[in-house]
């Protein structure tokens, strides 16, 4: 299929790739649908069996998808519930201990009015009178009353008299039990003291078999420390004969003697031994002054070399930017100006594609003929 523009443009190339697609679909259809030895009812066997096992595939994945749903339904709700569990406990906490707070602080007692309100209140109240010599009562008052008890007091002292002789009674009757039980704890004392005694007498045998023993063991330690001590004198005479003899070699040595020969190295004949040195000669230290003077000239040399190449580099980092700098100058302006090339192509193609748009509508408006009406039924659709 060939486009008859002036200008294609790569939207029109994809149009007429898909059109071709279309047509070349069509015609396979037709062999297939026209052919009646193929041809079994105008199925497609093998597209109707790609689109089960597609349905298959969704449906297996649906169901996955349900089935993780459920699983994170079901572990949201787990963690709901022992939420609320956790919640409901911590008001249940809080509840109880407002209780016990209201209940330890808050009682109707604590009250400041509470004198006012009490319902004890003539309970706790004196009486008005409580007997003919009350200096309560003044000059005006009345003496006797109906349903006074003037022999309260003489009645309470019998009462305290009556409880005194119960708790006598109940005195001598613990006295009794206290006996009693005296008498049995005796008998289990007897019981204790013949079994402690046959107890005593076995230890008595047990000890003195351990003494036994212990004396046995003691000797047997005794000789053990007489032949620990002559050992222990004879190791410590060998170790006053080795010291006596080591000091001697330390004093005839050639360390302490400072004998320079020695320090001097077998194997190399400019290397010293370092625990047998004992310093250089006043050559050796002029030699070596020498040698420091000529390092810390070099050293200075070495230093006024690396400050001049620092320079130098510095100098070749800032020529290298400036350079650098233009040459990205030079290509921002050219990118712009591509750009700007570009753009009057869009445009100039935008303007041919309208024009050419406008002349496809014009060809388009025409009258309908019968060879409109005589293309339909001639293929599979």
């Amino acid at each position: 299929m060939t486009l008859k523009l002036s200008i294609c443009t790569a939207r029109d190339l994809d149009e007429a790739i898909k059109l071709q697609k279309r047509e070349q679909y069509e015609e396979e259809r037709k062999k297939r649908i026209f052919n009646a030895k193929q041809r079994l009812f105008g199925l497609d066997l093998d597209t109707l069996e790609r689109q089960i096992l597609e349905k298959k595939k969704q449906k297996s994945v649906q169901i996955e998808c349900d089935k993780r749903y459920e699983e994170q339904e079901q572990l949201q709700k787990r963690l709901i519930t022992a939420k609320e569990k956790e919640l409901e406990k911590e008001k249940r906490i809080a509840d109880s201990n407002l209780n016990y707070y209201r209940c330890r602080f808050q009682r109707k007692e604590q009250r400041r009015e509470f004198d006012l309100n009490d319902p004890d209140y003539l309970k706790k109240a004196k009486p008005m009178r409580v007997a003919d010599d009350d200096i309560t009562l003044g000059i005006s008052s009345a003496q006797v009353f109906l349903g006074e008890d003037l022999y309260n007091s003489d009645r309470k002292q019998r009462q305290r008299e009556q409880q005194r002789a119960w708790l006598d009674q109940q005195v001598e009757e613990r006295k009794q039990a206290e006996e009693a039980r005296r008498a049995a704890d005796n008998l289990i004392m007897d019981n204790i003291n013949c079994r402690d005694k046959h107890l005593e007498e076995m230890a008595k045998s047990q000890h003195l078999m351990r003494n036994q023993i212990i004396q046995k063991i003691r000797q047997y330690n005794v000789n053990l420390a007489k032949q620990k001590s002559v050992d222990r004198e004879r190791v410590k005479r060998e170790t006053n004969e080795d010291d006596m003899a080591e000091i001697y070699n330390m004093l005839s040595s050639d360390m302490l003697t400072e004998n320079p020969d020695v320090a001097q190295s077998r194997t190399d004949p400019n290397k010293k031994i370092a625990y047998m040195y004992r310093g250089m000669s006043p050559d050796e230290l002029k030699t070596f002054r020498k040698c420091q003077e000529q390092q810390l000239a070099d050293t200075k040399q070495r230093k006024t070399e690396s400050l001049l190449m620092d320079k130098q580099w510095e100098q070749y980092a800032i020529n290298m930017d400036r350079t650098l700098m233009l040459k990205q100058i030079e290509v921002d302006r050219r990118r712009q100006a591509q750009f700007d090339e570009l753009t009057r192509a869009n445009f100039q193609l935008a303007v041919d594609q309208d024009k050419q748009r406008k002349d496809a509508l014009i060809q388009l408006t025409n009258t309908v003929s019968d060879d409109f009406y005589d293309q339909f039924n001639k293929n599979s659709r």
